[in-house]
């Protein structure tokens, strides 16, 4: 069972479906392979401890961090600053939370990238905090996202969702 605390309120959720693992997984490949050929940072997938306030502790499905700023993730396993992007893998449990509740935080934290993967809908999203919101990145003419943040990573979200059928 998953353990979260959002504004000092207990989630608890069952684990991840066999789609959500897959996806984690193909995400965390694209990721591992960008992060890994620039050297500019290093993917984690759950379960992490991210506090990013007293009554709030998440365990985002994937975290992405800088090089320079490996240090906030602290060798007792828990991270304790924004990470530079944060992935969540929408289920029918977590829906709403990710899309409302942990959207929020999120920007309210800093966190400077929300991807969010939906599986019904084999979309991925990633979105960049501009001031206080996040808006969404557009595809460019490949149906390709980039990430804002490291200039390394661009996906294609055909692969993302890649051996679901």
């Amino acid at each position: 069972m998953r353990r979260e605390v959002l504004g000092g309120e207990l989630f608890v959720n069952p684990a991840p479906r066999r789609v959500h693992q897959e996806i984690v997984a193909n995400l965390d490949w694209i990721l591992q392979r960008s992060l890994r050929a620039s050297g500019s940072g290093r993917v984690y997938t759950h379960p992490v401890d991210l506090y990013l306030g007293r009554h709030d502790i998440v365990q985002p499905d994937l975290v992405v961090i800088h090089k320079e700023r490996l240090g906030i993730y602290r060798p007792e396993g828990i991270i304790d600053q924004p990470p530079d992007i944060v992935v969540e893998i929408l289920s029918p449990t977590t829906r709403a939370i990710d899309l409302v509740r942990k959207m929020a935080l999120y920007a309210r934290s800093g966190v400077p990238e929300y991807w969010v993967a939906d599986p019904e809908r084999r979309i991925l999203v990633i979105n960049w905090l501009q001031g206080e919101d996040y808006i969404a990145v557009e595809p460019d003419d490949d149906g390709w996202v980039a990430s804002p943040t490291f200039s390394a990573i661009r996906v294609d979200p055909s692969e993302v969702f890649s051996g679901l059928d």
